[in-house]
């Protein structure tokens, strides 16, 4: 279609600070990662007036789970209960009708460094080498996950298997089905994007007896399931990169 794309990864390009001639043909910015390295690129490019999908401080309010988890109760958004801290002082905080528990690395991704616990004794016990871990109440035997991904206003839900289920009859890296859209579930996912300003993003959600809750909201899901979903990134951001560049 006549663009060109330039792709930095920063483990393996190397760009001198105060060296701008790379930017001045960059229409728009597209991240996909939040390493540091990442955002420190977004940064850079912001900073040289290059409008980017997501914004820099758009990524970093889901970057850390504590802050998120926050904010996503602040704005009065249905979230389970969750606490924050050292996890002695969870297990100390924590009521025995609350357990199970699942504990979270502030900066984790992909499920990597998850742990669930039954209870105070075993929370006592895990070994934690950050100095606080949020914990999140768990709903065990769910066999399934709901996700809602989004392309700016567009909402579509997807069921994937949950890679936390205990046993499930599916298999663990069963395929995604896209399911029906409720008006309840696209309002959820569109309180979430207007709350991080976030444009290309996913919602984690469970269903409960009370309605579904949002575990966490990340920055540029993968959109397993989505029709055409390659064509609606591109044309989002063509249609995104034909607005002005700003001064």
């Amino acid at each position: 279609m006549g663009h060109s794309v330039l792709v930095l990864d920063p483990e393996s390009n190397a760009l001198e600070v105060g060296k701008h001639g790379w930017v001045e043909d960059v229409d728009v910015a597209i991240a996909r990662g939040r390493s540091w390295g990442v955002l420190c690129l977004l940064d850079w490019l912001e900073r040289e007036g290059v409008r980017s999908i997501n914004a820099r401080s758009a990524i970093a309010a889901v970057h850390n789970k504590a802050e998120m988890a926050v904010a996503l109760a602040s704005a009065g958004i249905p979230t389970p209960r969750a606490w924050l801290g050292p996890v002695e002082r969870l297990a100390a905080q924590i009521s025995a009708q609350d357990y199970p528990v699942i504990i979270k690395p502030l900066f984790g991704d992909n499920c990597r460094g998850l742990e669930i616990v039954n209870d105070a004794q075993q929370l006592r016990r895990l070994h934690w080498s950050e100095p606080t871990a949020l914990a999140q109440k768990f709903f065990a035997g769910l066999e399934s996950d709901l996700k809602l991904y989004c392309i700016g206003a567009e909402v579509w839900a997807v069921r994937k298997p949950s890679p936390l289920a205990e046993s499930s009859r599916q298999p663990r890296n069963g395929s995604a089905e896209l399911v029906p859209l409720t008006a309840e579930l696209r309002g959820l996912a569109q309180r979430c994007g207007e709350l991080f300003n976030l444009e290309l993003f996913g919602v984690d959600c469970i269903e409960t007896e009370q309605g579904p809750l949002v575990i966490e909201v990340n920055e540029f899901p993968n959109y397993s399931a989505v029709p055409g979903a390659d064509e609606k990134l591109s044309n989002f951001v063509l249609a995104f990169a034909k607005q002005e560049r700003v001064l």
